[in-house]
């Protein structure tokens, strides 16, 4: 890897590996802004259109992702004509194919055979995909309660999948140590400085696409986008092609009993949120909060007005342009909101929405209809945790009668526990169980 170099802002070490962080002092590592040529000289096809501020290797692992479109809300009054630039139109269906292409083209051409992150999703099924092409073997460490679709998606790639913790600062920790103890290549997000260097790509197309904006509206997360898209707007300038990076608006997600729906934007303050601040003062931008069931209803209203279907996290940015309207303080034609992810990855959590229950079976109550689909998560493996069953019903009822749901079943004799020492319970079907759910079946083809 050439034409970047890293090094510590604070302590003045330039860095030889790929580290975020400063090993001396153990604050964040830079890259210094990167001078090229006219924007003119730009013709995009996919993010490599803009090689001359990335990282250069032999051998590129491209799916060919960036180039992503921008589009205008059309049917929205109140934001009628905010621009969006459609991150989820990536080959996996988020931004995070932009960071996944440069990390793992990094661990291809240093010959690595195994490459581990940690995240709340979107990433690992990025880092499944490209792995895949590049022929190395990725392991995806996931907390507990993520959405069934990212996990499936993952495993189709071939990517192996271990859920650890109940959040992802318990996951990242687990993938750094795995990391060493492996001899694995070191992916996770808040810990490789190349997510940065690929993601910033965004903004780089942004200045080419829509050059006259005033003002852009981004999900924090963890930090590393909002990071990304001012380091963007950096080589920008350094390069002549803008005067003044735009006003940065972060959406954070409000802490309510809802707050699970909006998983990838579940974050603990962290360092790098305190660039973030930094970074929204700079840009005369602010942090907005939103409450995750406002993005669902977003999301969904999103879908049918405008035919793009998105995550919850993603329409927060729908949401803090609204606010930010009628509060007078963006001019919306030359406002751009990222929509970072796809719909696909919470279709569990839509699904509940539309139906506004679950599915009923012929002949059961509503709770043995639970039952029933619990059992049927159990035996095809698709969830074995109390946490992530919930998860995978969408999210409803609640925690607690899930729990309570899987104690009748083990008193019945339907399923058994793996590990009873455990901290998280994990569950097995029994034989009992599986005659039950082929009784159960048979009646429901009879009808």
């Amino acid at each position: 890897m050439t034409n970047i170099e890293v090094f510590c802002e604070k302590c003045k070490t330039i860095a030889n590996t790929t580290q975020l962080w400063c090993e001396k002092c153990k604050e964040l590592n830079k890259v210094q802004p990167i001078e090229a040529c006219s924007y003119s000289n730009y013709e995009l096809s996919t993010m490599w259109s803009l090689n001359d501020f990335l990282p250069q290797f032999s051998k590129i692992m491209t799916l060919s992702e960036g180039n992503t479109p921008c589009t205008k809300i059309s049917r929205d009054k109140p934001i009628k004509d905010l621009i969006l630039k459609l991150e989820f139109r990536n080959p996996t269906g988020s931004f995070r194919d932009r960071a996944a292409s440069v990390i793992v083209s990094d661990a291809l051409n240093k010959k690595q055979k195994k490459i581990v992150g940690a995240s709340t999703g979107s990433f690992n099924i990025s880092l499944a995909a490209y792995s895949a092409k590049a022929g190395i073997k990725s392991t995806n460490i996931l907390p507990l309660n993520l959405d069934l679709s990212k996990k499936e998606q993952i495993q189709l790639y071939g990517g192996e999948v271990k859920e650890i913790g109940e959040t992802v600062e318990e996951a990242v920790e687990f993938a750094s140590e795995y990391s060493r103890t492996t001899s694995s290549y070191l992916a996770t997000p808040e810990s490789n400085i190349l997510t940065i260097e690929g993601q910033k790509t965004i903004a780089l197309e942004l200045v080419i696409q829509k050059k006259e904006i005033s003002s852009i509206i981004v999900p924090k997360g963890s930090g590393t986008l909002i990071l990304s898209i001012f380091r963007g707007y950096e080589d920008a300038i350094k390069s002549g092609w803008i005067e003044d990076i735009p006003s940065i608006y972060a959406v954070s997600l409000k802490k309510t009993h809802v707050s699970h729906f909006a998983e990838s934007l579940e974050s603990k303050p962290s360092k790098l949120h305190e660039e973030v601040k930094k970074i929204l003062v700079q840009t005369k931008g602010k942090d907005i909060e939103i409450d995750a069931s406002v993005m669902i209803d977003k999301a969904m209203k999103l879908a049918k007005n405008e035919g793009l279907f998105i995550e919850p996290a993603s329409a927060s940015v729908i949401a803090a342009a609204h606010q930010l309207v009628e509060t007078e303080q963006i001019n919306v034609s030359r406002t751009v909101g990222i929509l970072t992810g796809t719909g696909i990855n919470a279709l569990n959590i839509f699904a509940s929405q539309l139906r506004g229950h679950q599915k009923a079976v012929w002949g059961l109550s509503q709770s043995s209809t639970t039952k029933f689909e619990i059992l049927n998560f159990i035996a095809n493996n698709k969830a074995n945790y109390g946490i992530s069953i919930w998860n995978s019903l969408g999210k409803s009822p609640t925690k607690q009668s899930i729990y309570q749901h899987l104690n009748q079943l083990e008193k019945k004799g339907l399923i058994s526990v793996i590990e009873p020492k455990m901290k998280q319970k994990k569950y097995k079907i029994t034989r009992k169980g599986l005659e039950t759910i082929e009784r159960m079946r048979a009646l429901i083809d009879y009808v």
